[in-house]
């Protein structure tokens, strides 16, 4: 009679446990859309239980409080030892152990009693309401994200969850929002090597608009007259090749520049970097280090395709990366310059 009442309180125990487990595999909603197709019928026996929310919660708690209290005199009537195991293995099952897959016997032992409690809770369900409405408000429950690092580490996990629904292109797009800040602006500029900087005097003709559009770029940088071959040039304003379409008149391009320049420091971050395009409406800043000398050109695309994780081309661009070619071009200069002072080297080794 002794055994048979120990293995009814532990199925009872066994049973709680296993249920609160389950309830804790997938959310309510998630379990609410399995459920609602009717296809999967684990998901929906187990949703009918779970329905009941708070009032199920107090009745697992009682069922469980109860037979876990019963089993613990029972056996520590029978042997010290045998009640300290019983509590070990009740600990560990109720706080070191969390099932996160549907597909085992966890899932399925929930499923075959669901329809027994949800019976249960039809008829309770009027005293347990009261009982839980009286109760104090519990806590809402810890996401267990506290800082960014949290999140991001989260967002790499849900891409390689086994039952994940969210597209690995929207997984990517929110990784890359919250990090993009992370970014200085020195790490994504054009530099100034590959930008066609574009005299204020010059004259505007087809012969502009051909070698312009040859470039890649949409937007160009004009600098004063005489400083677009100096180290540092003076920016003075912004020429679209739109303007240009179009344009019948012989003038210069001063007359169709949009006479304003941004500058920003290339240690900024790109929060900082997109905040001062939304507040200047401008989509082009021109890129200084600290002794204030232009060393690129940044501009909005550049900072959204830090977030999109995807080149933005317009149109009028040729060259997905232009950052690459600008360093293609610091790599052929300095092998062109090496080989020259090679050359120098070996005729004056000759001449000797």
């Amino acid at each position: 009679m002794r055994i048979l009442i120990y293995l009814v309180l532990f199925f009872i125990l066994a049973s709680v446990i296993i249920t609160d487990k389950a309830l804790g595999i997938l959310t309510l909603k998630e379990l609410k859309r399995r459920a609602r197709g009717g296809h999967d019928k684990k998901a929906v026996a187990i949703y009918k239980m779970a329905a009941y929310g708070k009032s199920l919660h107090l009745l697992l708690w009682l069922y469980g409080s109860l037979s876990a209290a019963l089993i613990f005199v029972m056996a520590i009537s029978s042997s010290w030892l045998l009640a300290l195991i019983y509590v070990a293995v009740l600990a560990y099952a109720l706080r070191g152990w969390q099932p996160t897959d549907t597909r085992g016997f966890v899932w399925t032992w929930a499923a075959a009693i669901a329809p027994l409690v949800a019976w249960k809770m039809f008829y309770l369900q009027p005293v347990l309401r009261r009982l839980v409405s009286k109760s104090s408000a519990p806590l809402p429950t810890a996401s267990k994200i506290y800082e960014k690092e949290d999140l991001l580490e989260f967002l790499t996990s849900q891409n390689r969850q086994r039952d994940n629904r969210i597209s690995e292109t929207e997984l990517k797009m929110a990784f890359n929002a919250l990090t993009f800040g992370d970014k200085k602006v020195g790490d994504v500029m054009t530099p100034l090597r590959v930008v066609r900087l574009v005299v204020e005097d010059e004259q505007i003709g087809p012969l502009l608009m051909d070698e312009l559009h040859q470039t890649g770029f949409s937007r160009f940088p004009v600098v004063k007259t005489g400083t677009s071959k100096s180290a540092n040039p003076d920016i003075i304003g912004t020429l679209f090749l739109r303007d240009l379409i179009g344009y019948e008149g012989s003038g210069r391009v001063r007359e169709l520049m949009q006479k304003k320049a941004y500058y920003i420091n290339e240690a900024q971050n790109l929060r900082d970097a997109l905040a001062a395009f939304l507040k200047t409406h401008h989509h082009q800043f021109a890129v200084v280090n600290n002794f204030e000398e232009v060393v690129g050109i940044l501009s909005i695309e550049d900072v959204l395709e830090q977030i999109l994780g995807a080149p933005v081309v317009d149109e009028f661009d040729r060259y997905d990366d232009l950052r690459a070619v600008a360093g293609l071009e610091a790599s052929r200069d300095h092998a062109a310059h090496q080989h020259i002072k090679t050359s120098e080297q070996t005729a004056q080794t000759v001449v000797e």
